[in-house]
């Protein structure tokens, strides 16, 4: 079937894409969208969590403010009240109203001596007893009237659930004025309504007295924070008085932190939120901007793929289906490959070409199958004009040399003698002759003993040994296939001979019940096989492109296998 043959294919003004197309434009271009878009964005996030990171550590620096002031309100009260006792080991002459020692110092006041004693307090609700014990700071060592206020770790006294932190000073009398107020109501009342602004989280921590541990004074907000954990984002830094923010990623989403330290005391104050959360809706909006470059991309991808399963895989499978039609395979051309138009416009042609390629290698092998019918008809003419003409006249030449020689004189025998060696090997050398451009055995005995003489006087000639085996039984062949492996078998056994310098070879027939394999080879030096039999001139190996000439007249199949080095099997397989 030609490509005539073929239902017309209707004329498209669009062209195939190729792919070329897709990969120096399209998917270049959706690739430096998408690198611009989401560039874009993670320099907008960037830009976003900086400003976030920056407006929080200007609110925990506020936060620090409001309570160190607080604490500084509270240093100055406990001082007024302790210049204020003067001497007196009572309160008596304090002007501060009970009420507004309460609103400073919720646990109350007590006074003790430099041993720990009680001497007084303002209430009853502790065992102020005990507070020394838990806060022997202040009675270790006598200080200066003037001397700072000494501030106490976070204190659950006996007796109450209530924790409070303790602010001891001393008198001008040398007794020790505690005042207790409660570090959740005061840092509360100071920084609590920041917890009620958007998403933040406060934490405020005080250190122990053992060295990694702190007590969690105040903690307000939504944000689940791991405020026992001192690896956690923010603590360790506060309480090693530094200031700054920090980043990390928490369950609910990136997360800025911002700490700072709060004087006179080592405390330290933690503010956290995740830092999307105070994005407004716009640029939550802008931040999802670049998604619409999705539908961009995906017909980019949708693009490749088609080219791909449309132009590409196509393309491949034709250049597999040319490559079998360069090494003599037709029929695989006609195998569809799809495609866009082109490419099965492509294809028909390729068909088109095969057939046209496969007439004239018809038109070329009945050519020299005739010529080589016609060259075997002229050697078996000239064979037959040798056999009846010119052997015949040099058998009658030689028997008269033998009659002469027999009435001659001596001294003329021995000249006689040698001219009738020379007609005798004239004789043998066109017997010789004949049978090689006629062998004559191989009407009457068949190819297993044509071939069996063959190989015997080629092997004496050539002074190689030749062996020869037959396996199965022999089946009579027509006399063109009979021809065609007798000059396949010959013409291998004189590429032996004058090319391959071998010191064996070997010739071996096998019959099947339907096929007959014949195999020639050699340990000589061998040689690289051309690829395809149409590489065959072009290497000089004309003898084997006449072996080849020869299966293809008979339809036999010819392999050739050599290596330099590993000698040389020339196998026939014949249907």
């Amino acid at each position: 079937m030609s490509v005539h043959d073929h239902p017309a294919v209707k004329k498209s003004n669009w062209r195939g894409f190729t792919l070329q197309l897709f990969l120096i434009t399209i998917l270049p271009l959706t690739f430096l969208l998408l690198v611009v878009a989401f560039g874009s964005q993670a320099l907008h996030h960037e830009a976003m969590r900086s400003l976030v990171g920056d407006r929080d550590l200007r609110t925990v620096r506020a936060a620090s403010s409001s309570i160190e002031r607080e604490l500084i309100h509270l240093i100055g009260t406990i001082q007024v009240i302790a210049r204020q006792m003067g001497d007196q080991p009572d309160f008596s002459s304090i002007r501060l109203t009970p009420v507004e020692i309460a609103s400073t110092f919720e646990g109350g006041i007590a006074l003790y001596t430099q041993n720990g004693d009680l001497i007084r307090a303002s209430t009853t609700g502790m065992d102020w007893a005990a507070i020394p014990a838990m806060f022997p700071d202040p009675f270790m060592t006598p200080a200066p009237n003037d001397s700072m206020p000494v501030f106490s770790n976070l204190i659950t006294p006996p007796g109450t659930t209530q924790s409070y932190i303790f602010l001891a000073t001393q008198t001008e009398s040398g007794i020790l004025l505690l005042g207790a107020f409660s570090p959740k109501r005061l840092i509360e009342i100071t920084v609590g309504d920041l917890a009620n602004f958007g998403q933040i989280t406060i934490l405020v921590i005080s250190p122990k007295e053992t060295k990694g541990d702190f007590d969690v004074l105040y903690r307000a907000g939504p944000t689940k924070m791991d405020e026992y954990v001192q690896s956690h984002p923010g603590i360790n830094e506060a309480l090693n008085g530094e200031s700054g923010i920090n980043y990390y990623q928490g369950s609910e989403g990136e997360h800025v932190v911002a700490f700072t330290s709060i004087h006179p005391v080592r405390w330290g104050l933690v503010i956290e939120e995740a830092w999307e959360d105070i994005a407004s809706p716009y640029l939550i909006s802008t931040q999802s901007a670049p998604l619409v470059l999705a539908p961009v991309f995906i017909l980019a991808i949708f693009t490749i793929w088609f080219g791909a399963r449309r132009i590409v895989t196509p393309l491949q499978k034709l250049e597999k289906q040319a490559a079998g039609l360069a090494r003599g395979d037709f029929d695989v051309i006609r195998q569809q490959v799809g495609g866009i138009e082109e490419i099965r416009n492509l294809q028909f042609e390729l068909i088109d070409m095969a057939e046209k390629l496969k007439a004239a290698q018809q038109s070329l092998r009945s050519y020299i199958g005739a010529i080589t019918a016609g060259v075997e008809n002229e050697r078996r003419s000239l064979a037959r004009e040798l056999h009846d003409d010119t052997i015949q006249a040099l058998i009658a030449l030689n028997q008269r040399i033998q009659l002469i020689s027999i009435h001659s004189p001596e001294a003329q025998k021995s000249s006689l003698s040698e001219l009738r060696s020379l007609v005798q090997q004239a004789m043998t050398n066109l017997r010789r002759m004949i049978r090689g451009l006629r062998p004559i055995y191989l009407e009457d005995l068949g190819v297993v003993a044509s071939l069996e003489m063959l190989v015997q006087e080629m092997g004496q000639t050539a002074n190689i040994p030749i062996a020869y085996k037959v396996r199965g039984q022999e089946r009579v062949m027509d006399a063109q296939k009979a021809m065609s492996v007798y000059r396949i078998v010959q013409e291998s056994l004189n590429n032996v001979i004058r090319h391959a310098e071998a010191k064996h070879a070997w010739v071996e027939l096998d019959f099947t019940d339907s096929e007959i394999f014949v195999q020639i080879r050699d340990d000589g030096k061998g040689f690289i096989v051309p690829a395809s039999s149409a590489e065959f001139p072009e290497k000089g190996h004309f003898g084997l492109l006449g072996l080849q000439e020869r299966a293809e007249i008979i339809n036999a199949e010819l392999k050739i296998l050599s290596a330099p080095g590993q000698g040389t099997i020339i196998t026939l397989q014949v249907k």
